[in-house]
């Protein structure tokens, strides 16, 4: 098909008709703008618009597709054929250029899907520690916590946060949160505790076992020790739960600290020890020396979020819905009719 040869056929019978383009776009109801690039040859008008054109111009089909004008009514066979292939070029065209169009609207729609569902997932910054304390407030759906962060630790691709409790001074809690491609975090849990003394739990990133201590309140010690179950290798039997299994450095608080523990030990933060002057507390004695164990109304729970997976879930989803649609489009008709 000829553009530029169609488009200088109507530019010349318009001008027979004493047509300006404004005028012809205005009987055909486009702007001047399309007719202009019809008779320089960029563009082809839609088939919709042919029989308009026609009858506007006073011309055929066959004149216009064979671009030149047919004497008497008949049309010859040769014409025919031509103005046959002609129309069927330019449906084909039309309709490739809308699976194209489809397929890349599929995959930009599964672009902002996945982006944004995923910014919506990792919304957390942490540059700014307001904006940290308020993530931790809005995490708790259960508990109302008015946090105030003293302390953080990144290890691998988590971020360890210990906040103390404002209305309960010496009550303090652990927030976990994942950190996101694009730098801004998640929240994973948070871990509120009512213990003024020291609060420990085991955690695993990758293949290291910690044991993580943290206190908010300032204690009359110069050490502590982590307690638990130690397996015993080669046999069935554990230490006792009172052993000690680590004595660190006390230096004061707050503090939050991370500790390398051996595979097969379990934490028992009930039965730590605590050391003043390097001498240990009896248990009859701590409360005398380390106050009371717990901050009356103080939250002591933890908080996590169940559905942390259904994010990948969903992000799936997004991604083989938009394969399917611009397989859709760009998977030819006849291909499919044959299948």
């Amino acid at each position: 098909m000829n553009l530029e040869k169609i488009g200088s056929f109507i530019k010349d019978i318009r001008k027979e008709k004493g047509l300006t383009q404004e005028q012809l776009a205005e009987k055909l109801g486009v702007s001047q703008k399309s007719v202009s690039r019809w008779e320089t040859g960029k563009t082809m008008p839609d088939y919709s618009l042919l029989p308009v054109i026609c009858e506007v111009l006073e011309i055929n089909v066959a004149e216009l597709l064979g671009a030149e004008r047919i004497s008497g009514d008949s049309v010859p066979k040769k014409q025919v054929t031509a103005m046959a292939q002609n129309m069927i070029l330019l449906v084909n065209n039309k309709s490739h250029v809308r699976k194209i169009v489809g397929a890349i609207l599929s995959a930009v729609i599964m672009l902002v899907g996945v982006v944004g569902l995923y910014n919506y997932e990792y919304s957390v910054s942490v540059d700014s520690t307001a904006d940290l304390e308020k993530a931790i407030n809005e995490y708790h759906f259960a508990d109302e916590v008015n946090a105030d962060v003293l302390e953080r630790q990144a290890i691998n691709n988590r971020l360890y946060v210990l906040y103390e409790e404002n209305e309960y001074p010496g009550a303090c809690g652990l927030a976990c949160l994942e950190k996101g491609i694009f730098g801004n975090y998640r929240m994973i849990s948070c871990e509120d505790s009512g213990c003024r003394w020291i609060n420990g739990t085991k955690i695993t990133e990758g293949k290291t076992d910690y044991c993580v201590t943290f206190c908010a309140s300032d204690l009359p010690i110069d050490a502590y020790g982590i307690c638990g179950v130690k397996e015993v290798p080669g046999s069935n039997q554990t230490v006792d739960d009172s052993e000690l299994i680590y004595k660190l450095k006390y230096t004061g608080s707050p503090f939050l600290t991370f500790t390398k523990i051996e595979n097969g030990v379990t934490i028992d933060t009930y039965h730590f020890k605590y050391f003043q002057n390097g001498v240990e507390i009896q248990d009859n004695e701590l409360e005398g020396i380390l106050g009371t164990y717990y901050v009356e109304g103080a939250p002591n729970s933890g908080t996590g979020t169940a559905e942390l997976g259904l994010f990948y879930v969903f992000e799936a989803i997004i991604i083989l819905l938009g394969i399917m649609f611009i397989r859709y489009f760009l998977t030819d008709e006849n291909k499919k009719r044959t299948e």
